[in-house]
């Protein structure tokens, strides 16, 4: 009976105790490398976090050395508004998506220059010196300069308006 009921799955042979102690040796050793791998793991990933962390500290600090308040932006929707910050504002994605940028702040970078076939006006309206870019291979758009000293980057001449202090064509 005890030949069926094992045939069966109904009782279970017990293992001989020497092949019992090599086989908690062997997973011993194996839970030990997965906690040395796992211990290894978290280090690296403390440092990389550490690391993140000074460098976002380090450039956010008003003193830092080479420091920027320049925040980037991506435009979702139709027209796309900056803030009065320092900003660099990018177009959205895709071809023959027809973008209007505005851009409120000083010191502003608009961009509608990565994707072409679509008509987009970009608009520097604050003071300070902006940098509107609008060559992106049609000559369809417009860079619309405001107060305070604007470059605009184009396709051809067409594509600036009078407010654009310095016309680059592309």
């Amino acid at each position: 009976m005890a030949l069926g009921e094992r045939a069966l799955g109904h009782a279970q042979a017990t293992p001989p105790k020497g092949n019992l102690k090599e086989r908690r040796k062997k997973m011993g050793s194996k839970v030990a490398k997965v906690l040395v791998m796992v211990a290894v793991l978290l280090v690296a990933a403390a440092a990389a976090v550490a690391a993140q962390s000074a460098s976002s500290s380090a450039s956010s600090s008003p003193n830092a050395v080479g420091s920027s308040s320049t925040t980037s932006k991506q435009c979702y929707s139709v027209p796309c508004h900056g803030s009065p910050n320092r900003e660099t504002i990018y177009e959205r994605i895709g071809d023959g998506k027809r973008d209007i940028i505005k851009g409120y702040g000083n010191n502003d970078r608009l961009h509608a220059n990565t994707y072409s076939n679509d008509r987009d006006q970009v608009y520097g309206m604050g003071g300070g010196t902006d940098y509107l870019y609008v060559d992106d291979g049609d000559t369809l758009d417009g860079a619309i300069g405001g107060p305070g000293y604007d470059y605009c980057y184009v396709d051809a001449t067409v594509e600036a308006s009078n407010p654009c202090d310095r016309v680059i064509t592309r």
